[in-house]
């Protein structure tokens, strides 16, 4: 297990014991934008190469068994575009996940219609080809709702992702889509994955945006989730960090916030939080929260214990 300075993270345990050879690291993100501002300052700052977004961060997540991060722009050819609600980023950026060691996304959020069924297309065989798994997305709706099987270490681990606003989740049979926050689907999916023998990880693209507490939504997903047999569920979508719960021992991160974004407007879009789970046995034994400070409105840099300290305040850990 790697080690990580405890200055700027806090430790949360969750069950006792001590760091074991056979213990998987997997380090999961928040909400990932290529498109916009970010764009604009790869361009001029990062000399056109998207791995200037995430150099700062990407040890930690290179360093895992499992990396994961919500993809929240489609990848799609043209030109940049305004500051818009519209998101487009340049597939020659992917390196912001290649050179992080991404392994995983959740591209199941409400801008992954941004550039149309072609954006998704586009985006899918982009990953794919990238040796990143999507998930919560498909070229049918059967494939958007199936998890992703992958490994993290020697551990079998099977990813989910769903939205919330996918509202019709049968509409799209055949055409690109996305999973929809639906729970009957959502319990089925989780079923089989713990019958195969994985840990099971749920993300949940869900919220109220740009506040500290978590809906009604989010918290009967969440606990369906584990209901079903799911070992964590991840959040995303209100660019806040959220408080964590433990739920029948086992760990909802509500939201991490963001990871890669340009929202400069105020302090907590501007932060974000990064977990190091520590799993032995196939259960989370402990997490760790590293935070960061997104500089230039597009480039994360770990924060100090002082900057730190008040974020995990807000959401209720320790300092």
């Amino acid at each position: 297990m790697r080690k990580f300075s405890a200055s700027v993270a806090l430790l949360l345990i969750l069950l006792p014991g001590f760091a074991a050879a056979a213990d998987v690291t997997m380090v999961f993100g928040g909400d990932v934008m290529l498109g916009r501002a970010v764009r604009d300052q790869i361009v001029k700052v990062g000399k056109n190469d998207g791995s200037w977004a995430t150099a700062k961060v990407a040890d930690v997540f290179r360093n895992a068994q499992l990396a994961f991060v919500n993809l929240e722009s489609p990848f799609a050819p043209g030109p940049a575009l305004g500051y818009s609600l519209v998101f487009r980023a340049d597939p020659k950026h992917v390196t912001a996940l290649t050179k992080a060691g991404i392994d995983v996304v959740s591209f199941a959020n409400n801008h992954s219609r941004n550039q149309g069924s072609a954006g998704i297309q586009t985006t899918l065989a982009l990953l794919k080809k990238n040796a990143i798994a999507p998930a919560g997305a498909g070229l049918s709706s059967a494939e958007a709702y199936a998890p992703r099987y992958l490994h993290a270490g020697d551990l079998p681990v099977a990813v989910l992702a769903y939205s919330y606003n996918e509202k019709a989740p049968t509409s799209a049979l055949s055409k690109p889509t996305i999973a929809g926050m639906d729970i009957g689907r959502l319990q089925i999916a989780v079923k089989a994955a713990k019958a195969r023998g994985h840990f099971v990880i749920v993300s949940m693209h869900a919220g109220t945006e740009y506040t500290l507490t978590r809906n009604l939504q989010q918290t009967r997903f969440a606990h369906a989730a584990i209901d079903a047999g799911a070992d964590l569920v991840v959040g995303s979508h209100p660019h806040w960090v959220q408080p964590v719960e433990k739920y029948k021992g086992k760990p909802v991160l509500y939201s991490l916030g963001n990871l890669v974004f340009d929202q400069p407007w105020s302090i907590e879009t501007q932060q974000g939080a990064v977990a190091v789970a520590t799993v032995r046995d196939g259960k989370v034994a402990q997490i760790q929260m590293k935070i960061v400070k997104i500089d230039r409105a597009a480039q994360p840099r770990w924060m100090t214990s002082a900057e730190a300290a008040p974020v995990l305040k807000r959401i209720g850990l320790p300092t």
